[in-house]
């Protein structure tokens, strides 16, 4: 009777030339992600407003600043516009 452990590591010792051509892709791979200003403007009362997205891949983040203070964090676009009007309509917190 053969032992069944040593006839697979027999018939299925690694080589090193298992791995020739394999692509592992590229290794300097930067994934899709940076910030820009959908709207800056200044309310009558003084505030600068901004709205900052932030991206990555298909993910998608919005922050509302006054004064250069995250006020308000959502991923829905719409809503942080809603919270950049109420600010400039002079109603903050």
């Amino acid at each position: 009777m053969f032992d069944k452990l040593t006839e697979h590591l027999r018939d299925s010792a690694p080589c090193a030339s298992r791995w020739d051509g394999f692509d592992r892709g590229d290794t300097d791979f930067e994934p899709d992600m940076g910030q820009r200003t959908v709207g800056r403007m200044t309310s009558g009362g003084g505030y600068r407003v901004e709205i900052i997205e932030y991206w990555c891949d298909d993910m998608r983040h919005y922050e509302v600043l006054i004064d250069g203070n995250r006020v308000h964090s959502t991923e829905d676009r719409a809503n942080a516009v809603i919270v950049a009007r109420w600010w400039m309509d002079g109603c903050p917190a």
